[in-house]
C-alpha cells in the first residue's frame, strides 16, 4: 500500500468513527424524511456503510472487522463517559439538570442493542462484500456496495427494533419507514466507493502473518 493509500485509510477510518458519533447526537433530531417519520441519525448513520465499504476496499476484510470492532469500542467509552458527567452535580436548575441526565444516559438495553446490531450488520456488511469482491473481482463496484449496504442497513434496523422492544404491534411501521429512508441515503453514497483504490496484494499476504518477538540486536548484527 502505498503511502498515499495509508493516508487515506486513516481519513476514511476516522470519517467512519466520527460519522458513528455524528449519528448518534443527530438521533435527538426527528425529522420528516420521504413521507415517513425518522429522526436525523437515518441522515448519517447509512454513511457507515459505505465508509466501511471503502475501508474495505482499501485494505481488506482484516482491517474492515477491526474498524467495525474499534467503533463499538468507542461508542460505549463515550456513552460510560456520558453516564458518568450526567451524573455530576451541575450548575443548572432542577430541570434541565433531568433533561441533560436523560440526553446523556440512554437505557442500557438501547445502548446495548444499538451496538451489537451495529456490530453484527456491519459483520454481515463485510462478508457480503467479500464474496461479492470474489465473485466479480474488480467489476461492477457499485453493486458491491448497493447488495451490502441493502441488506446491511435493513438488518441493522431489525436487531435493534426486535433487542429493544422485542415483537411489538408497531414493530413493521417502525421498521419499514426509517429503513426506507436509511437505504435512500445508503444508495446516495455508493459513489464514495470510486474515490478509493483497490488495496494491493501486500495486504493479503499479510493476513497470514503471526506475531513474533523481534530479534535481539546481536541476533540482528549477525544476519
Amino acid at each position: 500500500m502505498s503511502i498515499r493509500n495509508l493516508h487515506i485509510l486513516i481519513l476514511v477510518s476516522v470519517a467512519y468513527v466520527a460519522a458513528q458519533m455524528v449519528a448518534d447526537i443527530s438521533s435527538l433530531r426527528n425529522l420528516v424524511l420521504f413521507g415517513f417519520g425518522s429522526s436525523a441519525f437515518s441522515i448519517a448513520y447509512p454513511l457507515t456503510f459505505t465508509l466501511r465499504d471503502m475501508a474495505h476496499k482499501l485494505a481488506g476484510p482484516h482491517v474492515a472487522r477491526t474498524l467495525i470492532f474499534a467503533a463499538a469500542a468507542i461508542y460505549l467509552i463515550v456513552q460510560a463517559f456520558f453516564a458518568i458527567i450526567a451524573g455530576m452535580s451541575p450548575e443548572m436548575t432542577a430541570e434541565e439538570s433531568v433533561a441533560l441526565t436523560t440526553l446523556l444516559s440512554p437505557e442500557l438495553r438501547f445502548l446495548l442493542a444499538a451496538v451489537v446490531a451495529s456490530v453484527v450488520s456491519q459483520l454481515v456488511d463485510t462478508e457480503i462484500y467479500t464474496r461479492w469482491l470474489n465473485r466479480f473481482g474488480g467489476e461492477h463496484q457499485w453493486g458491491r456496495v448497493l447488495v451490502s449496504n441493502a441488506i446491511g442497513i435493513p438488518l441493522d434496523r431489525i436487531l435493534f427494533l426486535l433487542l429493544a422492544f422485542g415483537v411489538t404491534e408497531g414493530l413493521t411501521e417502525a421498521f419499514v419507514g426509517t429503513t426506507i429512508v436509511r437505504l435512500v441515503f445508503g444508495i446516495i453514497s455508493i459513489p464514495g466507493i470510486y474515490l478509493v483504490e483497490e488495496h494491493s496484494q501486500d495486504w493479503a499476504k499479510m493476513s497470514g502473518i503471526t506475531h513474533s518477538d523481534p530479534p535481539s540486536f546481536s541476533q540482528a548484527k549477525q544476519h
